[in-house]
């Protein structure tokens, strides 16, 4: 059943926008159903104007400003309009279709955000022991420790506090 059909607001749009050949954007949010929610049926919606040679403007004026005057009374032939339906498409425009891939993907709640941050920091601790019990690490970091300028005074201060025995 398409929104069209389910909706008696939307056929009282569709039948205003054929009236008059476009849709205010106040006048589609006034009376758009609050049950429309989701962007599938917005596109849908607005793929129902199009279909039906409704534009959503913003303002009367720009509307009327930007439609010049229909002077094809004669001669309309002339002008070799191709008037013939193409394919209806949901949409090709690539920021609607990413929009509506992307809501179609649970967002995370705060307990799956958690799990995720343990099993990364897990994951780090994990590479950093085995990283650290390897021989050659524990030479370069023993090397590195005994080449400090401030490795006498360090052991000095162990010792002197009873760490170091």
């Amino acid at each position: 059943m398409s929104i069209e059909e389910k909706y008696d607001e939307v056929r009282q749009l569709v039948s205003t926008g054929k009236e008059k050949g476009y849709l205010l954007y106040d006048e589609v949010n006034e009376l758009l159903p609050s049950e429309i929610t989701s962007s599938d049926e917005l596109d849908a919606l607005f793929n129902i104007f199009g279909s039906a040679g409704i534009e959503a403007v913003d303002s009367e004026r720009a509307y009327l400003q930007e439609k010049p005057f229909d002077r094809t009374g004669e001669g309309a032939e002339e002008l070799g309009l191709d008037l013939t339906p193409g394919a209806l498409n949901k949409t090709d425009d690539p920021i609607r279709m990413y929009l509506r891939e992307i809501g179609a993907v649970p967002l995370l709640t705060r307990e799956g955000e958690v799990k995720i941050a343990r099993r990364i920091e897990r994951g780090k601790l994990g590479v950093i022991k085995s990283i650290s019990r390897t021989p050659t690490v524990a030479n370069h970091i023993s090397a590195w420790g005994s080449s400090s300028p401030w490795a006498s005074a360090r052991s000095a201060s162990l010792s002197h506090s009873g760490m170091m025995s």
